[in-house]
C-alpha cells in the first residue's frame, strides 16, 4: 500500500504544479496582451513606457554615470531589456544587443538629428519594442530602446530566483505537504481495509475495520462498512455450516448404529428376524435420505444469493401444501383446515416459500392430537405485511424453549421427540426460507394447548386484494 501512496502523492503534487505553472503562464500572457482600458495600450507597452521614463530621467539629471548603475540594477520584469545607446551607436554597458534594437536605436537617433531644432521627444511604439531620443543638459543625445526579447516559454523562465522561483518554490514545498496529507487521507483507510481483507482470507473470520479515525469519507466508510458486513455474513454462514455438519454427523450415528444391529440379526437369525431387520434398515435409509435431503435444502437456503423472482399467490400455494397434509393426517383423524385466506401475492421464490409452508404445517400435523384439527389463516395485517398463522393442539413447548425449535436438529424431549420420526431440520428449513424473503417466524404457546407458529411477509402493497372467506379445504 505504500505503492498507492506514492502514487496518490505523485499525482495530486503533479496536478498543483501543473496548476501553478499554467496560473504563471496565463498570468504571463495576460500581462505581456491585456489592454489598459482608455489608454489603448498593453500592460507590457505600459511597463515599458514606464521604464523609458525612469531611464530618461536617470540621464538628464544625474548623468551617463549614474545611468549605467541604474541600468545594472534595473528589475528584471517579463524579460524587458532596456538599452541606452550614444549618438555614435555604442550600448552603454556594452552589451550585445539584437538587430531589431540597434535599428530602432539608429532611426530614433537618425530622427531626432534630423530636425532643426534638434528635437528629443521622438520616439518609435511597438507591440514588443519601444524607443525614444533622449537630449541631455550638456546637449548630448541618446537613445532608450526597451524590448521585450525571447520566445513567451524562455520569457517565462527568465524570471529572477529571488522573486517569482522563489515564490513558486514555496507554493511547490506547500503543495508537497497538503498532497501528501491527502494521500494519506485516501491510502490510510485503504490500507486498514487491505489488511483486514488479508486476514480475513487467511483464516481469521473475526477480522473487521471496525470504525475508521483518519479518513473517514462516506464512500471509504459505506466500503468499510459493507467489507464488515460481508465478513459477518460468511463468518455466520461458516459457523452454521460447522454446526450442521456437526449436528448431521451426530445425528447420522444412532440410525447407522441400528442398521449395523438390524445387520447382526438378518445374518444370525430366523426368516422372521431377517424380515423385521430388512424393514428396520429400510426404514433407517429413508430416514436417512429424508434427513441429507433436508440438510442440503437448508444448507442451500442459508447460501442462497438472492431469491427466485417468482409470482407468488399465497392462498393457491396455501391451498396446495394443506390439501397434501390434510390427506396425509386422515389415517389418524386429524385435519388441516385454512379458516381464514386472503388473495395475497408477492415477488418471491416459490420453493422455498412452499418448502417452508409444508414442513410448518407437517410439523403442526405431526404433534396434534389424534382426531384434533391444525387451523390455518392467512390475512394482511394493518402494517401491510402477509401474516401466516398454523396452530396445533398438541402439547407446546416450555417458554424457555420456543425460540429454540427453529434451531438446526433441536427437539423438546418432552413434547417434540425423536418417536414423531421428524430429523428436526423442518422448521430451520422454514426460518432460513422465511428470513431470506425479510420475514420473520416465532413460535408461541396458544392459550387453550397447542402450538402456534406465526409468519410475517412483506407484500408489495398494490398486491393485496379483497379477502376471501374459506371454512376448509
Amino acid at each position: 500500500m505504500q505503492r498507492l501512496f506514492w502514487r496518490l502523492f505523485a499525482a495530486f503534487w503533479t496536478a498543483t504544479v501543473v496548476v501553478l505553472l499554467a496560473f504563471a503562464w496565463i498570468s504571463t500572457s495576460r500581462f505581456e496582451n491585456e489592454r489598459i482600458p482608455g489608454l489603448e495600450i498593453t500592460r507590457l507597452q505600459a511597463k515599458m513606457d514606464d521604464l523609458l521614463g525612469r531611464t530618461a530621467r536617470e540621464l538628464r539629471h544625474d548623468g551617463e554615470a549614474d545611468a549605467r548603475v541604474w541600468l545594472r540594477n534595473t528589475p528584471d520584469v517579463s524579460a524587458i531589456s532596456v538599452y541606452v545607446f550614444s549618438a555614435d551607436g555604442v550600448e552603454l554597458l556594452d552589451r550585445a544587443a539584437s538587430t531589431p534594437v540597434r535599428e530602432a536605436a539608429a532611426a530614433i537617433l537618425a530622427q531626432a538629428a534630423a530636425s532643426d531644432p534638434p528635437r528629443r521627444g521622438v520616439q518609435a511604439d511597438g507591440e514588443r519594442l519601444r524607443a525614444r531620443a533622449v537630449r541631455t543638459r550638456d546637449g548630448k543625445s541618446y537613445a532608450i530602446v526597451a524590448a521585450l526579447e525571447g520566445n513567451f516559454l524562455t520569457r517565462l523562465l527568465l524570471r529572477r530566483p529571488g522573486t517569482f522561483w522563489t515564490h513558486l518554490g514555496i507554493a511547490m514545498i506547500v503543495s508537497a505537504l497538503f498532497a501528501a496529507l491527502l494521500a494519506w487521507y485516501v491510502s490510510a483507510p485503504l490500507t486498514r481495509i487491505r489488511v483486514s481483507t488479508r486476514r480475513f482470507a487467511e483464516g481469521d473470520l473475526d477480522a473487521r475495520v471496525g470504525r475508521l479515525r483518519f479518513g473517514r469519507s462516506a464512500e471509504v466508510a459505506a466500503l468499510a462498512a459493507e467489507f464488515d458486513g460481508m465478513a459477518e455474513r460468511i463468518k455466520a454462514l461458516v459457523d452454521s455450516h460447522r454446526l450442521l455438519v456437526r449436528d448431521v454427523s451426530h445425528e447420522l450415528r444412532s440410525p447407522l448404529a441400528r442398521m449395523r444391529v438390524a445387520l447382526e440379526l438378518a445374518r444370525d437369525g430366523d426368516a422372521a428376524q431377517v424380515d423385521a431387520a430388512l424393514d428396520r434398515i429400510e426404514h433407517e435409509s429413508d430416514r436417512l435420505e429424508t434427513m441429507l435431503s433436508q440438510a442440503l435444502e437448508l444448507s442451500r437456503l442459508q447460501t442462497a444469493t438472492s431469491a427466485a423472482r417468482d409470482e407468488v399467490a399465497l392462498d393457491a400455494l396455501l391451498e396446495d401444501v394443506i390439501t397434501n397434509a390434510d390427506y396425509e393426517g386422515a389415517p389418524r383423524g386429524r385435519k388441516v383446515v385454512l379458516a381464514e385466506c386472503e388473495r395475497l401475492s408477492l415477488t418471491a421464490s416459490y420453493a422455498a416459500l412452499h418448502s417452508a409452508f409444508e414442513n410448518v404445517i407437517r410439523n403442526a400435523l405431526a404433534y396434534t392430537a389424534d382426531g384434533s384439527t391444525v387451523s390455518v389463516r392467512l390475512h394482511r395485517d394493518n402494517d401491510g405485511d402477509a401474516v401466516l398463522r398454523v396452530r396445533d393442539h398438541g402439547p407446546g413447548v416450555p417458554e424457555a424453549e420456543l425460540a429454540r425449535i427453529f434451531e438446526p436438529f433441536y427437539r423438546v424431549d418432552s413434547a417434540r421427540t425423536r418417536s414423531s420420526g421428524g430429523t428436526g431440520l423442518g422448521l430451520a428449513i422454514a426460518r432460513s426460507a422465511i428470513e431470506r424473503h425479510g420475514g420473520h417466524i416465532l413460535a408461541r404457546n396458544a392459550d387453550g394447548g397447542g402450538l402456534e407458529i406465526l409468519i410475517r411477509l412483506p407484500l408489495e402493497r398494490d398486491r393485496a386484494t379483497a379477502p376471501r372467506a374459506r371454512t376448509g379445504t
